[in-house]
């Protein structure tokens, strides 16, 4: 009896395998299986291809390199900055940068204004020369600038008074850029002048220097304070 029943199951589970499905049936759902497996790929793909966009702005390598192109820029634009005078375009990130290297180095606010003065006597000086004549203008505005800075400074150090003593003669020496008789420039002239005879005064002088000082008293009086200094320079020799 069981041999029988055996033998039926065989039998029956051969006929299923000749069993075909219908056309229809097998299209509908191959249709849904790959439904399934393309929303599944999408969903795991969406994610990884944020991903890599995120991790290609924001990876090390590429912060690394965007930071090396903007500090060389930003070199490169102060760099070339200090070739350019007073007018240009790029002359005001000279000054910051002038700024910010005597900044960093400790000088005073009282040092940093005079080589203020200085570099931008040195300007008028070279574009004076190049005949550059666009530029003297600016040159000459940002020397009135500084004067205006430093004579609002009570300077009484000796030593800085000298300092600014040669650079006004420099100044005083640019040919066709006579500004003595410029305000602030005129009063700073007038501020060294005067401190200079105060610290000459107590000075040992002798006969032929005391002769040059009462050439400088006068000319003081008269208000040529250029004419003045160039005096007093010639006793500190």
């Amino acid at each position: 009896m069981a041999k029988i029943l055996q033998k039926q199951l065989i039998s029956s589970l051969k006929q299923m395998n000749n069993i075909k499905p219908r056309k229809e049936w097998a299209v509908l759902l191959k249709s849904q299986i790959l439904a399934e497996k393309s929303s599944e790929v999408k969903t795991i793909s969406q994610p990884a291809t944020f991903a890599a966009v995120i991790n290609a702005i924001f990876s090390p390598k590429k912060l690394s390199y965007s930071f090396a192109v903007i500090l060389f820029l930003i070199v490169g634009v102060f760099g070339f900055s200090r070739y350019t005078m007073p007018g240009d375009l790029l002359f005001p990130v000279k000054k910051i940068g002038e700024q910010s290297v005597a900044t960093f180095s400790g000088q005073t606010k009282l040092n940093q204004d005079i080589l203020a003065l200085d570099n931008r006597i040195s300007e008028l000086v070279q574009v004076a020369k190049e005949e550059r004549m666009n530029n003297i203008p600016s040159a000459i505005s940002e020397i009135t600038e500084a004067a205006k800075v430093l004579k609002s400074n009570s300077v009484s150090d000796p030593e800085t008074i000298k300092k600014l003593a040669i650079s006004l003669k420099t100044l005083a020496n640019i040919p066709g850029a006579d500004l003595s008789e410029t305000s602030d420039v005129k009063d700073l002239y007038q501020a060294v002048v005067q401190a200079q005879i105060a610290d000459l005064q107590n000075t040992t002088l002798t006969d032929a220097q005391l002769e040059i000082m009462t050439e400088v008293k006068e000319l003081y009086l008269q208000g040529r304070y250029s004419a003045a200094l160039e005096k007093i320079l010639l006793i500190n020799q």
